[in-house]
């Protein structure tokens, strides 16, 4: 092998390496090298383990504190993951690592475009929040662009976790969160499924104001969802506030329906009038109110500039433009020469002269009578309104309805959503220090790269 040029920087799989090596390549001024030096340097970090050791960090770290579940999608993950026995999922999953900013990182991918994706996986202990907080948090990357594609995960409800091969999209859940983009939509969901203790029907309460899904940029970006045991919710994205709410206030339908609802039995009278203002009827057309004066009139004031050229046009043939000597006359018919704009016009104007428009004194319009106080008017109808039935009022709805597995069930257009490191926790430290520990250095990770290609 070629002996290593002098300056050159050794091998390695720092970005220190890589600066090293565009500062030399840089100075000897070839750009081709440098191109060619980033590949290899890409596909050597991918082929062998990394030698940072915050990377190396990263890729083990394991949250401290309460944990409900986790799943960072290492070895061993699919002895824990049920796929979808239902034949309208036939999406395939794909343990990927190649999405991944950092070497060696694996994570689910969905890897069929156009097709539906249905997997689900057990927590061992099921979740019965009791007044306290639940914290949601994974991460996304949309490696092909999120055109038409949901990336949200699912927390099933206990009975729908007992058989997960029948996972589908009928399954119950208690909570869905995450981004969602196709068509008009593009926000990141909050839906919470509340029953009503008296009907015992199951209603969808969805979050009001939710931020935009942001992902894509093609790039990891990592949701989290805080209830806390005070009712309120905390949406953050990349480790940012993006929306705060209250489950008694922002959900809608509202969690605790109405006391009194209106009566079904109760009609508007066919005599109710409801309309506060009429016609006049004693109102008379003026007899001076002419219709059929235009609105526009030319100005009687006007004057015809003295420079103004009657018997010119405003546009010319070019004097400067010539025939090409390709032009022929029989296949491209006869030749004329581009019109420009005559410049004896130039000062004042060309061709006929007409007065400009005015508003025209005395237009009126059409008439029509004015309105006045209807002295029938009885104000707006309104049902009277009853006892509902169905009223319930829960003032604890963060303690949601136990939960027993979490699953994905999804259409991907784009495919390639791959998602990593989802935990599901009682302490919002928790998830923030795991956070810190993995996407904050997934994300420098991502940022100097995209600061490399701006260089280049």
């Amino acid at each position: 092998p070629a002996a290593r040029p002098t300056g050159a920087p050794r091998p390695g799989s720092s970005f220190r390496t890589f600066e090293r090596m565009q500062e030399f390549l840089r100075a000897r001024g070839s750009h081709t090298l440098l191109v060619l030096a980033c590949v290899a340097l890409a596909v050597a970090e991918q082929a062998a383990p990394s030698s940072n050791p915050q990377y190396d960090a990263a890729l083990t770290a394991e949250p401290e504190g309460p944990v409900h579940f986790f799943e960072p999608f290492r070895k061993g993950w699919s002895s824990r993951w049920v796929n979808s026995s239902d034949g309208k999922y036939n999406g395939e999953w794909h343990w990927a690592a190649d999405f991944a900013e950092i070497p060696g990182d694996y994570g689910l991918q969905m890897s069929s475009p156009g097709r539906l994706h249905a997997i689900a996986a057990p927590i061992e202990r099921v979740i019965k929040v009791q007044d306290e907080n639940l914290v949601i948090q994974f991460e996304m990357k949309a490696t092909n662009g999120m055109i038409c594609d949901g990336g949200y995960v699912k927390l099933l409800q206990e009975d729908s976790g007992k058989d997960l091969a029948k996972f589908d999209n009928d399954a119950r859940y208690t909570i869905m969160f995450g981004p969602d983009r196709c068509g008009t939509t593009d926000k990141v969901h909050f839906i919470l499924q509340h029953q009503n203790p008296v009907s015992k029907k199951w209603e969808e309460k969805h979050a009001q104001g939710m931020p935009m899904a942001a992902a894509s940029d093609r790039m990891t970006h990592l949701y989290t969802l805080v209830i806390r045991k005070d009712n309120s919710f905390e949406v953050l994205v990349d480790m940012e506030s993006k929306k705060k709410g209250s489950l008694l206030q922002d959900m809608e339908p509202p969690v605790n329906p109405p006391k009194e609802i209106d009566d079904p039995k109760d009609f508007k009278p066919s005599d109710w009038v409801d309309e506060e203002m009429m016609v006049d009827p004693d109102a008379t057309k003026p007899d001076d109110w002419d219709e059929t004066l235009p609105e526009m009139i030319e100005d009687p004031d006007a004057k015809k500039p003295s420079a103004w050229m009657d018997d010119e046009k405003d546009q010319i043939p070019d004097p400067k433009a010539k025939k090409p000597a390709d032009w022929d006359d029989e296949e491209d018919g006869d030749w004329e020469a581009p019109l420009i704009a005559n410049p004896k016009c130039a000062a004042a104007g060309c061709g006929v002269w007409k007065p400009p428009k005015i508003r025209n004194p005395a237009y009126k319009g059409k008439w029509y009578p004015p309105k006045i106080k209807n002295p029938a008017y009885k104000g707006v109808w309104r049902a009277r309104k009853i006892p509902n039935e169905e009223w319930f009022e829960d003032l604890h709805p963060h303690n949601v309805y136990p939960i027993s597995a979490v699953g994905f069930e999804l259409l991907t257009n784009s495919g390639g959503l791959a998602f990593d490191n989802l935990l599901i926790t009682s302490s919002e430290e928790t998830a923030r220090s795991y956070a810190l520990k993995t996407w904050a250095v997934r994300n420098k990770v991502c940022c100097q790269c995209s600061v490399e290609r701006t260089r280049t």
